[in-house]
C-alpha cells in the first residue's frame, strides 16, 4: 500500500528549535530499523521500517541542523503494508548546505489510523566527504580534518587557525569556546562538492568558505595558512557580531583580510592602482555585493575593506574597534554605530581612510530620503556601471544565505580565472 507521496517542510527558527529529547513510547508500532544514508555530495536520505496494527496515517521526521538552529519536520514518502518503508532524502543545494562534518539529530513520529503513536529516540547522524580518509589533529577546541599532504604541514594549518581564533577574539574582546573545526582538501576541485555541489562555474574556483558557523573549509591551492587565518576569523567576527543585523559584509572581509599576514598581492596591487588613480570605491560601493563578485573590482574590494579596517584598528586604536563590533551586535545601524564610537558616519569614515592614503575627501550627493550617498570629488575616476552599483550598506546579518567572495584574478591564455575565498552565515 502506498502512503501519500506529499512533501511538508516547515522551517523552524532559532529560537524555536525543535526538541532534542524524544523517547520511545508504549505503543503497539514497533521499528524494525531507522537509518541514515550518505548520498554525499547530493546529502542524505532517512529511512524507517516497522509494523504497525493498522496502516500508517502519517510518518515525520523531525530533524535539527546544528551548529545554528535550524530545525525542520517532512512527512516521509512511504509504502509496503505489514512491514511499511518510509524514506525523506534531504538534499543540498535546495534551501540549505549540507557539509562536511554536519550534525543531524532527528527522530520520527509515527501515526497509524487507528490513533496509535509512536515518537522514536533522538539520533545523531554526522555528514562525512566519503572519497576520502580524513585523519585528524587537535589543539584547544579546533580539530584539523586532512587526508593528504604531511603531518607537519597539516600541524602548522592547526597552528594557523588555533592562533587566529585567540589573535582575533583579542581584538574583538570575544572568546569562541565551542569546537571549531577545519577541513583542509588538497585542491581546491575537490573541494568544491563538499561546500556547494554543481553550483559554481564561469571560470569561479572557491579557495576556502565559512558555511556554519562552526566549520571552516580550505584548499591548499594558494597560500593555505592565510585562507585558513582568513576563514577562522570569519568564525570569530560572527561570534563576536551576532546580533539582530550583525554587520557590514565589507567590513566582515576586511577583519578577515587585515587577520592575514598580509594582503594577497592581487589585492595590494589594486588597491595601490586605485590610489594612484584616484579611482578608491566609495563606502556605498563597498557595501553593494556588485563590489565583491565584478571581476574588475573583487581585488581592489578586499585591498581596500583590509586597509579601512587597518586604520581603524591602528589610528583610532583596538579598543575602539572592539566597542564598535559590540555596538553592531546591539542592532545599531551602520551611520548610528560610527557615528556613536567615532563621531562620524560612513561617509565620515571613507574620508578619514582616504585622507590617511593620501586621497581627497568625497562630497556628499544632496538627497531627499534619509540615506546619505557619497558622490566622487573632482578628478576622481569613473567606476563601471556594474562595478559601482551603489548598495544599502545595510547589515548583512539580516539575511539567512549570504555569500562574499575574496578573489584574486589569475590571468593566462587571455582568460580570468578567479579564485576566491567566501563567507555563507
Amino acid at each position: 500500500m502506498a502512503v501519500a507521496v506529499v512533501l511538508a517542510v516547515a522551517l523552524i527558527m532559532p529560537g524555536g528549535p525543535l526538541r532534542t529529547t524524544a523517547r520511545a513510547q508504549s505503543s503497539p508500532i514497533v521499528v524494525t530499523s531507522d537509518q541514515a544514508r550518505n548520498n554525499f555530495p547530493r546529502g542524505v536520505t532517512f529511512s524507517v521500517s516497522f509494523t504497525a496494527p493498522a496502516a500508517p496515517k502519517e510518518v515525520r521526521l523531525l530533524y535539527t541542523l546544528a551548529p545554528d538552529g535550524t530545525g525542520a519536520t517532512a512527512i516521509a514518502d512511504c509504502t509496503g503494508t505489514g512491514t511499511v518503508r518510509c524514506s525523506f532524502s534531504l538534499t543540498s543545494g535546495q534551501g540549505i548546505v549540507i557539509i562536511p562534518g554536519a550534525n543531524i539529530t532527528y527522530h520520527w513520529e509515527i501515526t497509524d489510523a487507528s490513533g496509535d503513536r509512536l515518537v522514536t529516540q533522538d539520533k545523531l547522524y554526522v555528514h562525512e566527504d566519503t572519497r576520502f580518509t580524513f585523519k585528524t589533529l587537535k589543539s584547544a577546541n579546533v580539530t584539523l580534518y586532512y587526508y593528504a599532504g604531511s603531518q607537519a604541514d597539516a600541524q602548522a594549518v592547526l597552528v594557523a587557525a588555533a592562533q587566529t581564533l585567540r589573535d582575533v577574539g583579542a581584538l574583538e574582546q570575544t572568546q569562541v569556546t565551542f569546537p571549531v573545526k577545519v577541513f583542509l582538501y588538497a585542491t581546491a576541485e575537490e573541494m568544491q562538492p563538499a561546500i556547494a555541489p554543481g553550483s559554481i562555474g564561469g571560470g569561479v574556483t572557491i579557495l576556502g568558505e565559512v558555511v556554519y558557523s562552526d566549520t571552516a573549509m580550505v584548499s591548499t591551492d594558494v597560500d593555505t595558512l592565510d585562507t585558513t587565518r582568513h576563514e577562522v576569523a570569519h568564525i570569530v567576527t560572527s561570534q563576536a557580531t551576532k546580533g539582530p543585523y550583525g554587520i557590514t559584509s565589507w567590513l566582515a572581509e576586511g577583519i578577515s583580510v587585515f587577520s592575514q599576514k598580509q594582503p594577497l598581492a592581487s589585492q595590494q596591487e589594486a588597491l595601490a592602482a586605485a590610489i594612484r588613480s584616484n579611482s578608491a570605491l566609495s563606502i556605498l560601493q563597498l557595501g553593494s555585493s556588485a563590489a565583491a563578485d565584478t571581476g574588475d573590482t573583487v581585488g581592489l574590494f578586499y585591498g581596500e575593506a583590509g586597509s579601512i579596517v587597518k586604520y581603524l584598528v591602528d589610528a583610532r586604536g583596538a579598543e575602539k574597534f572592539a566597542e564598535l563590533l559590540r555596538t553592531f551586535k546591539d542592532g545599531s545601524t551602520p551611520d548610528d554605530a560610527y557615528r556613536k564610537v567615532y563621531g562620524f558616519d560612513q561617509l565620515g569614515l571613507e574620508n578619514a581612510w582616504r585622507q590617511s592614503v593620501g586621497l581627497p575627501a568625497r562630497v556628499a550627493a544632496p538627497t531627499t530620503g534619509a540615506t546619505t550617498t557619497a558622490a566622487p570629488a573632482a578628478g576622481d575616476a569613473t567606476r563601471t556601471a556594474a562595478a559601482g552599483a551603489a548598495g544599502s550598506g545595510g547589515a548583512s546579518g539580516i539575511t539567512i544565505a549570504i555569500i562574499a567572495v575574496l578573489g584574486i584574478m589569475v590571468v593566462g591564455a587571455g582568460s580570468g580565472v578567479y579564485l576566491t575565498l567566501r563567507r555563507r552565515l
